[in-house]
């Protein structure tokens, strides 16, 4: 069976994770993944994304080295 797809992940943005989102991405092809999803923590969170990152999401290409990307946000 192959891993097709990872929908749980976070970046340094997060606050306690170690890689960015190009890194996370690019590791992401690596692994040979279709669908990648970014999902940071919420803005109340302590140490986590201001609610400025979440509004530039959409500035972000949907399709980065070959895979189709999710940017979401993990709501506590």
């Amino acid at each position: 069976m192959r891993d097709v797809l990872d929908l749980h992940t976070h970046t340094i943005a997060s606050g306690h994770a170690y890689n960015t989102m190009m890194e996370m991405i690019h590791e992401a092809q690596n692994k040979g993944l279709d669908v990648y999803g970014i999902t940071e923590h919420a803005p109340k969170m302590p140490g986590t994304c201001h609610s400025f990152y979440f509004a530039n999401l959409k500035m972000l290409e949907r399709k980065m080295f070959g895979v189709e990307m999710l940017f979401g946000v993990e709501l506590n």
